[in-house]
């Protein structure tokens, strides 16, 4: 199994950025979902080019206000 990873960061505003590493396609959206549900309203989601490949993930999600 590869190794997923998911990276938090929290600015001094207060804005929570998640990336995702090691999780295929849109398996990184349910991989997140509990942070998503915890936390609050997602107000972007930024995909890399490895959201449309089978291979690993990275995929970067603010949440906010």
């Amino acid at each position: 199994m590869k190794k997923r990873d998911i990276v938090i960061t929290i600015g001094e505003d207060g804005e929570v950025q998640i990336a995702v590493e090691g999780v295929s396609g849109k398996g990184c959206i349910d991989f997140t979902k509990f942070l998503e549900e915890e936390l609050g309203d997602v107000t972007s989601r930024e995909h890399t080019s490895e959201y449309y490949q089978e291979d690993e993930e990275k995929v970067e999600i603010t949440l906010g206000d």
